[in-house]
């Protein structure tokens, strides 16, 4: 009985190795079967995007409040929303003037992101932002290159076949193993330098279980590769550092569960989004690929959360 309570409290602690026996259960799957049905693929993709993806999304006015009152600066929710769907509409009257551009826009915010939370506790300082960076960068990359037949098609429907894009990929395609060799080693070497001149504590276990979550998503196809790295390691993370950030906003510190549950109103709030707007595409705009409309969809909610995660994470770092 011990022995349980230990490893589930170890788990509670490090979510992260329940994604990796997650991913280790769908490679042997697929192993075993030579395939993956679309219907099991579909199913861990959304269970891990409305079940963790989404919701550390839907806290962000808890967490633009919380930075607000840190400030010693008034908080408005009225103002907040209105931040939010401004952003959205300007970033969405981009993607339609200037696709290719704003793709690219996108990638590099996420690539920052992405390392932002997988190198946690890290100072500001230029050399630090570098690593993250390519860090980030490093990862968004690997998922991509490593699963070109699929991710080709998407990015000619996106970019509406744009020439510039298109050739670059296309290098990057056969180029691909040197490139991931090449950025995969510069990062290490990067992050061993910078950790060397300006030292901070490194989890470096923590990015172990990393580089096995995406080392899963290798043999897996695009869309589970993706839902592990997204769902199952960086909402995971950045929830737990959301989780840290907020829980002693009140008298009686808050738990996981409690804050997860305060965002099930914006995730169910998301969810009735992305019906309307496959009614709407349904019942008035099939004739446009829906794949580019769902992208920029998802990238409008996606961009305003990146902004104040970032907010957060620098203010955590301070305090």
């Amino acid at each position: 009985m011990a022995m349980l309570t230990n490893l589930w409290q170890r788990i509670v602690a490090t979510p992260a190795y329940l994604t990796i026996a997650l991913g280790t259960m769908l490679v042997s799957w697929q192993a075993m079967s030579g395939t993956l049905p679309l219907l099991v693929q579909w199913s861990v993709c959304g269970g891990l995007l409305f079940g963790i993806g989404i919701p550390h999304g839907a806290l962000d006015h808890l967490i633009d409040r919380e930075t607000a009152l840190q400030q010693g600066k008034s908080f408005s929710f009225g103002w907040f929303l209105a931040k939010y769907l401004l952003t959205m509409a300007g970033y969405g009257l981009v993607w339609f003037i200037i696709p290719a551009s704003s793709l690219l826009l996108f990638l590099l915010i996420s690539a920052w992101h992405f390392g932002e939370t997988d190198l946690e506790h890290v100072p500001p300082t230029p050399a630090w932002t570098i690593v993250r960076f390519v860090a980030g960068g490093f990862v968004l990359a690997f998922i991509l290159l490593m699963h070109p037949t699929e991710v080709t098609p998407i990015l000619e429907r996106i970019t509406h076949q744009d020439t510039l894009t298109l050739s670059v990929w296309h290098w990057g395609v056969a180029h691909s193993g040197a490139t991931v060799w090449c950025w995969g080693i510069s990062s290490v070497c990067l992050l061993g330098w910078v950790s060397y001149v300006n030292p901070v504590a490194i989890n470096w276990l923590r990015l172990i279980r990393l580089v096995i979550v995406l080392a899963l998503g290798y043999w897996l196809p695009l869309l589970l590769a993706f839902s592990l790295y997204f769902g199952g390691w960086h909402a995971l993370s950045s929830f737990q550092t959301i989780y840290r950030y907020l829980r002693h906003t009140r008298p009686v510190p808050l738990t996981p569960r409690q804050i997860w549950l305060q965002s099930l109103p914006f995730t169910g709030l998301a969810l009735v989004s992305l019906v309307v707007f496959g009614w709407w595409w349904w019942q008035y705009a099939q004739q446009w690929d829906p794949l580019p409309l769902l992208f920029i969809f998802l990238s409008l909610i996606t961009l305003p959360h990146l902004t104040i995660m970032h907010g957060m994470n620098s203010r955590a770092v301070i305090l």
